[in-house]
Parts: C-alpha cells; sequence; structure tokens
C-alpha cells in the first residue's frame, strides 16, 4: 500500500493536546504522508509546538496564512484546501488538531477505499470527555439515504480520506466561497460528493480517539444535551439556512430542486410533503422520526 497521503490540519489555540495529535500521526503505520498546518491565528504555543514537530520531521509543512484569520474551523480548512501546494498524491485527509488517531488509521481507511471502489471515505469514532474522564462509541455508519447528504455530514470531518478526483472536485466547487462563517467543511464535502455522484464508504469500526472539551466548535454531547442543543439551532433558523446554503453551494439546488423547493416554501402543504419524505433524509432512525414532528408542529 504506497499511495500518497496529503493530511490537512487547521489549528488555533490548541496548545493543550496538540503534541498528541502530532505524535499519533508521526506513529502511522502508512509512512507515505505530509502534513500541511495553517494555523488561524493562535495566542497560545500551538505555533511553537507545530515547528518543534516540523524540525524533526521533513514530512511536515506549515502553510502561511499571511497574516489573515478566518475566524473559523470551516474557513481555516478550505484555506487549507485551496492553497496547499499539493504536488503528486493519491489521498486527501482531515485531521483536528486536538483528537488522537489509532496507527492504522490511514492504512484502514485506503484498504476500504480501495476495496469499494470509492472516491471518499469515513468512520465511526470514539467520543472522550475530557472533563467526565469517558467514553463512547459514535455510530456514524448508517446506511445512506437519497437526499441525507442535505441534512446531515456523513461523520466528523476528522475521519474522513478523499481520493484526488473526489479532493480536486470538493476543491474546484469551493473555489468561490469567501465566507464559512457558522458553516460546517465536512457536511459541505459530503454534500458535493454525493451530488457529483461520488461513492462515498463507511467505516463501521473507529480509528479516532474524539476528544471532548469546553473548545470544540462541534462536539459528541450526551442524548440529551445534543437534543437540546440541536433544537436550540432548528428553532432559531440556523439548520434550515445551512441546509439551503449546503444545496446552493454543493450543487444540491439542481439534484435535489423538487426537496430544496418545498424547504424554501414552508406552507403547511410543503411541511406535509417533506414529513412524507423524511425516510430519505436522515440515516438514523429516530432522527428521521424527529425531522416528521418538526415539520408538523413548525419547529423547523
Amino acid at each position: 500500500m504506497s499511495g500518497k497521503v496529503i493530511i490537512l490540519m487547521a489549528t488555533y489555540n490548541g496548545e493543550a493536546f496538540l503534541k498528541q495529535q502530532l505524535q499519533s500521526i508521526v506513529s502511522q503505520t502508512h509512512g507515505n504522508w505530509h502534513l500541511f498546518v495553517r494555523d488561524d491565528g493562535s495566542t497560545d504555543a500551538t505555533y511553537s509546538i507545530i515547528r518543534l514537530f516540523q524540525e524533526h520531521h521533513s514530512n511536515i509543512s506549515i502553510l502561511d496564512n499571511q497574516g489573515v484569520s478566518t475566524g473559523s474551523a470551516a474557513g481555516n480548512f478550505f484555506e487549507l484546501i485551496q492553497q496547499c501546494p499539493f504536488s503528486d498524491f493519491d489521498y486527501v485527509a482531515l485531521a483536528d488538531q486536538d483528537d488522537v488517531w489509532s496507527p492504522d488509521k490511514l492504512e484502514a481507511a485506503i484498504r476500504l477505499i480501495e476495496k469499494e471502489g470509492a472516491g471518499a471515505y469515513s468512520s465511526n469514532l470514539i467520543s472522550y470527555d475530557n472533563r467526565l474522564k469517558r467514553s463512547r462509541f459514535m455510530d456514524k455508519g448508517q446506511s445512506q439515504k437519497k437526499f441525507d447528504y442535505l441534512f446531515q455530514g456523513a461523520s466528523a470531518g476528522c475521519t474522513y480520506v478523499l481520493t484526488r478526483a473526489a479532493f480536486e472536485c470538493v476543491k474546484q466547487m469551493t473555489s468561490g466561497i469567501r465566507s464559512y462563517k457558522g458553516r460546517s467543511h465536512d457536511w459541505l464535502i459530503y454534500a458535493i460528493c454525493r451530488v457529483s455522484n461520488i461513492r462515498w464508504a463507511f467505516d463501521q469500526n473507529a480509528y479516532i480517539f474524539y476528544r471532548q472539551h469546553a473548545s470544540n466548535v462541534y462536539g459528541a454531547m450526551s442524548a440529551f444535551a445534543g437534543l437540546k442543543s440541536k433544537l436550540g439551532l432548528i428553532r432559531n433558523g440556523w439548520y434550515r439556512d445551512n441546509i439551503l446554503w449546503i444545496a446552493e453551494k454543493s450543487g444540491a439546488e439542481a439534484s435535489a430542486k423538487d426537496i430544496v423547493s418545498l424547504i424554501k416554501s414552508c406552507s403547511v402543504m410543503s411541511r406535509v410533503r417533506l414529513a412524507l419524505k423524511a425516510g430519505e433524509f436522515r440515516r438514523e432512525k429516530n432522527a428521521r422520526i424527529l425531522m416528521v414532528v418538526l415539520l408538523l408542529t413548525f419547529v423547523f
């Protein structure tokens, strides 16, 4: 297995956990990789930690942010995507600054991509609450639904690995976007791949220790806390607005024209029609049921 992997890491004030994550990348059983890091203007020791690792590993590069702070994880990742000096490579993997990778993470991803003839990959993961000192398995590998890409991402973006062809498609589709404030990079990447008919491989195994702490942008909350948070986002319009944004930027306004039109309409009849199709919107059974309730009670 010799494919070259470009790893993209977006950092910002990550000194607390960055060393452990970098060490887990350096320890990968698949050794043909190059890590590009873009820092979004950290005020702690993040940059110094990256420089220290760079001094000892020639396959780690720091991308000059040219004094620009995007103010968001998504913006930072897409700056990496657009500006990295890519040469010859076979795969692109995304990495968060605060997780820990299993030594065979990259090897397992490439193996499954090749086995399934896929263009993109995601996996399950182990969520670890740094404050409560407890972990749980996060199942993200349910079967795809026809329009799930409009309503959710494939998994946490830190599990994503894309082939060169899929990556080039994502890069082209996102080249004209100027702001990602409040947006989700992993959700958009999944949507672009689905709209472009790129086969996605879901790994039922977990290769990432997904650390949860106070600074997470998005995290793996408890069932109650997660539901409460999501309902708040739905009630204030964030979720609906992001669905429409994803549809526009991924090209789904054409491929899912009828669904997008119904969401924009918000009429009683549109809600009823969406509720009848809710089984095609989310991969998890409970989420599909909740979607029906939200539509019919005018919360969504």
